[in-house]
């Protein structure tokens, strides 16, 4: 399953208009909004059809899952988009997380739990606004990925510590970079890790880069620590490093519209997430010559080469590492 699909839900009480992107799409926000009341009305809808007095407009079928028999229902309609909603625990366990991965479905999860087992995207969490006529928000605005109006009006940003995810190409690739200009980078080895990483250094000026495309559990916290230290901590979320680097046009002859037109060529039953694609899309662009082959666990030297450094570190905007 795969593209941009356009949802309508409205009853006499209530409108609901929102676009599903990708595969795993977070709603949360506080309690009395209606959000519960949005899988109310697909769940009658799913039972009763128009007698409910519900409406769904969407080019795929709206399924409201919740009890014992959610695996069921599931399995039950290919190509459907899944709503689950907050009172179910089995979001949070890695029996959904398995069923998520590989699956032929776009998923809208209807929650405030720390999903650690899931890749959310931070660009697909929302919150809902207004009030008969509800739409979705995005909750973390893009500002060229560092979420911090504080750091963006006083570019450039000039860290004393990097922190990245993990600890394969991405960290090579900032880590050869740090080392040139005197600045420490350390690797999270792993995304759960980073606000752990990201208090041992409390009082310098630190960049958290991680994956965009995956980093949605994990990005308020993040951002919570960001507003405890205004102008100290900035926060750039590439949707993945292999992104970073097809973006920057140091592949020759991949072809860009790869990049923006994701949504439609991501298909849920291959990719877990976006971060997936990209690196599909670079492995498959690097075939030859050997020199410009792209490995997740060790960066080719043709991308630490100076022209080609620079011109990747284009794309990371408003972060000075010189």
């Amino acid at each position: 399953m795969h593209g941009v699909y356009k949802v309508r839900v409205r009853n006499q009480h209530n409108s609901y208009v929102f676009e599903l992107h990708r595969n795993i799409t977070v709603l949360r926000g506080q309690s009395g909004r209606g959000k519960t009341t949005l899988f109310d009305m697909i769940r009658e809808y799913n039972r009763f059809g128009k007698q409910s007095g519900v409406s769904v407009s969407c080019d795929a079928e709206l399924i409201a899952v919740d009890g014992d028999n959610w695996e069921k229902k599931i399995h039950s309609r290919p190509g459907s988009i899944i709503v689950v909603d907050e009172d179910s625990s089995f979001v949070r366990s890695k029996d959904f997380a398995r069923e998520i991965r590989g699956s032929d479905h776009y998923y809208l999860l209807i929650t405030r739990n720390y999903l650690a087992e899931l890749p959310i995207s931070v660009d697909e969490i929302y919150e809902l606004t207004g009030e008969k006529n509800k739409k979705f928000k995005r909750v973390y605005q893009e500002i060229e990925r560092m979420f911090e109006k504080a750091v963006v009006r006083n570019l450039p940003f000039k860290p004393d510590v990097i922190i990245t995810e993990d600890k394969r190409a991405g960290f090579e690739f900032f880590k050869n970079r740090a080392d040139q200009v005197g600045i420490q980078c350390v690797s999270a080895e792993g995304k759960a890790n980073v606000l752990a990483v990201l208090n041992q250094y409390p009082d310098r000026n630190v960049v958290v880069i991680a994956d965009g495309a995956a980093f949605g559990a994990e990005i308020s916290d993040v951002v919570e620590q960001q507003k405890l230290r205004p102008r100290k901590l900035a926060i750039f979320l590439p949707e993945s490093f292999e992104w970073l680097i097809l973006r920057s046009g140091v592949i020759p002859g991949f072809d860009q519209a790869l990049l923006e037109q994701a949504a439609d060529h991501a298909d849920s039953a291959l990719y877990f997430s976006w971060e997936q694609y990209f690196t599909d899309l670079i492995e498959q662009a690097t075939t030859e010559p050997d020199f410009v082959k792209y490995r997740k666990t060790k960066l080719a030297d043709y991308y630490l080469q100076e022209r080609v450094a620079l011109q990747i570190l284009e794309q990371v905007k408003g972060i000075k590492l010189e």
